[in-house]
C-alpha cells in the first residue's frame, strides 16, 4: 500500500485565528516538509503560533480528502498491516500504550460525575484504551477509521470498531466517558469536535483527552526535526496546555485535572547516536535509570512531553 497525494487539492483553506482560543493574534512560526516511507512526493507545510495562547497548527492545512485517505489505513503510521503479536511484544519491551490506557481509564472513572456507564473511544487505535474502559466496568463504543489498526483491535478485543471518521459518527445516546488519547491533534476542526463531544456527554459526563504537548522540551530543543508533536501532515494542530484548556471551557467544560507525562523508549538515545553493542546497552541503561527524576522535572516545568486533561460536562 502506498499512501496517495492523488486527491483534489493537496493543501485546504488558509486560517487566520487561532484554532484553540480563536484570537486572530496569529503568526508564522517555521516549515517543516514531509516525506512517506512508500512516495517520492515531498510537500511543505507552514506552522502558524498564536500569540495569545501559544497554540500551533497547519496554515494551511491539509485537505480532508487527503487526510481521509491516509487515515483509511492508520492513524500510526503504518504502511502495512502488523499483527496483535507484533505490537504486544513492542508494548512488553517498552510498555506505553497500556500504560496509558489504564490511567486514563482510571482517572476518568474517578471524575465521571453521571450515572451514565457507557463510554465512547474516539480513535481506538490497536484497543487498548478500550480494553481499559471496560475494565473499570464501561460498555464501549469504539470509531477508528485505519482498518490495520482494526484488525489487531479485533485480535484484542473480539470485536470491531466502527470504521468512520469521528466527523461522521452518528450516536445513538449519550456517553459517561468520552476518551480522546492522541486524536484532538489529528482533527481539522478541533473546536467543532470538541462541540460535538460535549453534546455526546451526558451532565456530569467526563472528557479524557491527551495530546501532545507544544511547549515541550523536545519541540524546543529540536524544532522542525521533532516528531512527537510537529508530525507533518498527520498532526495538523499543536496544543499548549492554555490553548487546550481555552478550547475546552469555550465549549461548555470544566476542567478537573491537567498533568504531563514524558516517557520515551530507553534506546531513544542509543540510536540517535548510533551506537551499538556494550556502549547501546550501557547508555540505555542510564536513560532507563536516569528518566523518572528527568520526567518529573520537566513535567514539573510545563516541558513534558505529552499533556492529559480532564473535563467535566457542565
Amino acid at each position: 500500500m502506498t499512501y496517495l497525494l492523488a486527491v483534489s487539492g493537496i493543501y485546504g483553506d488558509v486560517l487566520h485565528e487561532c484554532v484553540a482560543c480563536r484570537t486572530q493574534k496569529i503568526r508564522y512560526w517555521r516549515r517543516k516538509s514531509f516525506q512517506y516511507t512508500h512516495g517520492d512526493s515531498r510537500k511543505a507545510f507552514d506552522i502558524y503560533r498564536c500569540e495569545n495562547c501559544g497554540t500551533g497548527f497547519l496554515n494551511r492545512p491539509p485537505h480532508s480528502k487527503w487526510l481521509q485517505s491516509i487515515y483509511q489505513y492508520s492513524g500510526q503510521a503504518l504502511t502495512q498491516a502488523t499483527t496483535l503479536a507484533d505490537v504486544l511484544d513492542r508494548e512488553a519491551e517498552y510498555p506505553n500504550c497500556t500504560v496509558d490506557a489504564a490511567r486514563m481509564s482510571r482517572q476518568a472513572e474517578r471524575f465521571n460525575g453521571s450515572d451514565n456507564r457507557q463510554a465512547l473511544d474516539i480513535g481506538s487505535g490497536f484497543g487498548f484504551y478500550t480494553q481499559a474502559l471496560r475494565r473499570v466496568g464501561y460498555q464501549t463504543v469504539s470509531i477508528n477509521p485505519g482498518r490495520y489498526e482494526n484488525e489487531v483491535f479485533k485480535c484484542l478485543n473480539g470485536d470491531e470498531p466502527l470504521p468512520v471518521m469521528f466527523e461522521n459518527y452518528q450516536p445513538s445516546g449519550q456517553f459517561g466517558v468520552v476518551m480522546m488519547s492522541q486524536v484532538l491533534e489529528h482533527l481539522l476542526e478541533p473546536d467543532k469536535a470538541i462541540g460535538k463531544v460535549s453534546g455526546l456527554l451526558a451532565p456530569g459526563g467526563v472528557l479524557a483527552c491527551a495530546v501532545p504537548n507544544y511547549a515541550s522540551f523536545l519541540v524546543k530543543l529540536l524544532g522542525t526535526k521533532d516528531n512527537a508533536c510537529l508530525w507533518v501532515p498527520e498532526h495538523v494542530n499543536y496544543f499548549t496546555e492554555e490553548g487546550l484548556i481555552a478550547l475546552l471551557e469555550r465549549n461548555g467544560f470544566r476542567i478537573v485535572k491537567v498533568e504531563q507525562i514524558t516517557r520515551v523508549p530507553f534506546n531513544a538515545l542509543s540510536k540517535r547516536l548510533r551506537l551499538e553493542g556494550r556502549l547501546a546497552a550501557i547508555v540505555d541503561r542510564w536513560v532507563k535509570r536516569l528518566q523518572s527524576p528527568f520526567s518529573g522535572f520537566m513535567n514539573l516545568l510545563g516541558l513534558g512531553i505529552y499533556i492529559n486533561l480532564y473535563a467535566v460536562k457542565k
